[in-house]
């Protein structure tokens, strides 16, 4: 048992690595959504960002029996373990990825206590020297950024 539900955003890159490595360590993630050990925020822009790296190319080439019913389906299922957040002001520029903003904006405006991604981009905000680093460490303080293996962990330590 979780002594409390741990508010959580995952990057595009997360849910796309659990797609493609179905044992792996973002799926056992998003497992821990659907079973409600944390509580999942996405927007519209998260899911079509993920709708759109999917169709990729090179995406669609490592999932050779996908077809536009399944990729639906895995957006659909994403959608139905989460809380879905309309407006998402914009509240952090980050020149060095803008593409990351969406992120961080969605992690603060539903107020969550982790953004999990396997992106250095963002994880380096956590631990980088930048005079942005810094300034996002300051202006966020309750909001953490890790990877997969690491959020799974703090959820092991969050059981009783």
């Amino acid at each position: 048992m979780l002594t409390e539900i741990l508010r959580v955003v995952f990057d595009c890159n997360v849910f796309l690595q659990a797609l493609l490595n179905p044992n792996g360590v973002a799926a056992k993630c998003v497992e821990a959504v659907r079973s409600g050990q944390a509580k999942l925020f996405v927007s519209k822009a998260t899911l079509e960002e993920v709708r759109d790296v999917i169709l990729r190319p090179n995406i669609l080439s490592r999932l050779p029996d996908a077809d536009e019913f399944q990729i639906e389906a895995f957006i659909e299922y994403i959608t139905s373990i989460s809380t879905f957040t309309d407006s998402v002001p914009h509240k952090f520029d980050f020149p060095r990825d803008p593409k990351d903003e969406m992120v961080i904006d969605l992690a603060v405006e539903t107020k969550a206590d982790y953004v999990v991604s396997r992106d250095n981009d963002l994880l380096d905000l956590m631990t980088g020297y930048t005079d942005e680093c810094r300034d996002f460490r300051r202006r966020f303080r309750g909001l953490k950024i890790v990877n997969p293996v690491e959020f799974l962990k703090i959820l092991v330590s969050k059981q009783v």
